[in-house]
């Protein structure tokens, strides 16, 4: 037992009597990742575990918390989280889609620097990737090649997957639970010293979204030129660096960058947050001229829908009153189309809704965060009570007017018909007999015959008199 990068399973094992492990294909500081077949489905899945030695209480809560943390972010560029559960011993696990392909730590080692329109291709993914989770209030706080796994559209182009949400700063309270708001001490420091804004080298619990965009520039600066953008053979010599120093210039090693794309690396490396880009969003913009179309147009199809207005369809099944005194159902709660595909939901049991008295409101994805993932204008679809009465007081004001008209359509028969009556009668003069005094009325004029042509010979004109 324990083949499997020490915790109690073997290649072959089937858990929870569906995924069947195939191999070892990750090891971090705490977990490792396992390949494994889904039986029912054959779709290969990837699971993380955690090291049974390793798993303090902390360290499980953090598990559980990144699990909670990768569904709520809607995007494209998140790792998918398909499943959860324990093991028999009661270590967590988590079941996530299966990527194809290498992190970019390992590109760098076996492929040197990307050609710079892929580098910016990959990094603004990755600002996308992290205007879903800011929104959601989650702060990476480990962004480095190796958490930045490259895979391949169907086109050939560069895909990234932004994986390793562990160390991650939670704000929000639905996915803290009942733990405790931060584990993070004030002189704890999490992250890769090399990537890591001087803040959270200082103090990681004190950081903001602002630290994710240093470590976007520090990332790009490696893309682009191989190097690092701070000296230090050593994490100490690294941090210090980073603390004291000012970086590299990004055209110092790659003349081919266009001075533009410097100033904008050069900015995600200040020192001061506030001398930073503030948004991923704004930091997506700065870097788009820099990418291929084909990037630059997914951009902006996701800008499109984020800003798109709220769709409302209002479908009444009929124009029919509840009962008299009956209240109106409660109100249903979202339920994201997508949840199903990220893992099980809980079970609900809200009352049932009226089918004659209802309205279906479709809300556009990243209405209220910028949605990710932006794989489609619908996210959720909820079913809402219809406000009791309105068929009914439409139906009224629409016969109202009918019967207005009706009335009035019957008195000017009646009218009419008792006129026609009264005339045959002799009660009322027939106005066709009579004729106004003091008018004469002219005989009738018959036309006179027309003679009959006259014939003259041409040649009359000429003749002597």
């Amino acid at each position: 037992m324990g083949t499997l990068g020490g915790i109690p399973l073997e290649v072959g094992d089937v858990l929870a009597k569906k995924y069947r492990l195939e191999g070892l294909v990750g090891e971090g500081g705490t977990g490792v990742v396992v390949a494994a077949t889904h039986l029912q489905l054959q779709q290969r899945v990837a699971i993380k575990f955690l090291r049974t030695a390793l798993a303090s209480d902390e360290v499980r809560v953090r598990f559980e918390r990144e699990a909670e943390a990768i569904r709520r972010i809607q995007s494209e560029h998140v790792v998918l989280v398909l499943d959860v559960g324990t093991l028999d011993d009661g270590e967590p696990y988590m079941v996530q889609e299966y990527l194809e392909g290498m992190d970019l730590a390992k590109v760098l080692k076996e492929e040197g620097p990307l050609e710079l329109e892929d580098a910016v291709d990959c990094m603004l993914q990755v600002c996308e990737a992290l205007t879903d989770a800011h929104a959601n209030g989650i702060v990476h706080r480990d962004l480095k090649p190796a958490n930045l796994f490259l895979t391949r559209r169907d086109d050939g182009g560069p895909h990234i997957k932004v994986v390793d949400f562990g160390i991650s700063k939670i704000l929000d309270k639905a996915i803290l639970g009942r733990g405790p708001r931060e584990m993070t001490g004030a002189f704890e420091v999490l992250g890769s010293p090399r990537y890591m804004a001087p803040e959270q080298l200082r103090n990681s619990k004190a950081v903001d979204h602002r630290a994710d965009l240093w470590s976007v520039g520090a990332v790009l600066f490696q893309l682009v030129t191989g190097r690092l953008a701070f000296d230090g053979d050593t994490n100490v010599t690294a941090s210090l660096a980073v603390m004291t120093a000012e970086p590299h210039k990004l055209r110092q090693f790659a003349p081919h960058a266009p001075p533009e794309l410097e100033a904008i690396v050069a900015k995600c490396l200040a020192k001061n947050p506030d001398e930073r880009w503030q948004s991923a969003r704004d930091l997506a913009a700065a870097l788009s001229p820099f990418a291929s179309d084909r990037t630059r147009d997914s951009l902006e199809r996701m800008e499109q829908a984020r800003e798109a207005p709220s769709l409302n369809i209002a479908l009444d099944v009929a124009s029919i009153a509840p009962p008299s005194g009956s209240k109106p159902p409660p109100r249903q709660p979202s339920m994201p189309v997508a949840a199903a595909a990220q893992g099980p939901m809980p079970a609900r049991s809200p009352a049932p809704i009226p089918r004659a008295n209802v309205r279906t409101v479709v809300t556009p994805r990243h209405a209220s965060n910028p949605p990710p993932s932006f794989e489609g204008a619908v996210t959720s679809v909820r079913t809402l009570p219809h406000a009791p009465g309105t068929g009914v007081k439409v139906a009224i004001a629409v016969g109202g007017v009918f019967a207005v008209l009706v009335v009035f359509g019957l008195l000017t028969g009646l009218l009419t018909g008792a006129k026609y009556a009264a005339r045959s009668l002799g009660l009322l003069p027939d106005p066709a007999a009579e004729v106004p005094k003091g008018i004469a009325v002219a005989p009738a004029v018959t036309a006179a015959p027309r003679p009959d042509p006259v014939s003259i010979p041409l040649d009359a004109g000429h003749k002597a008199p």
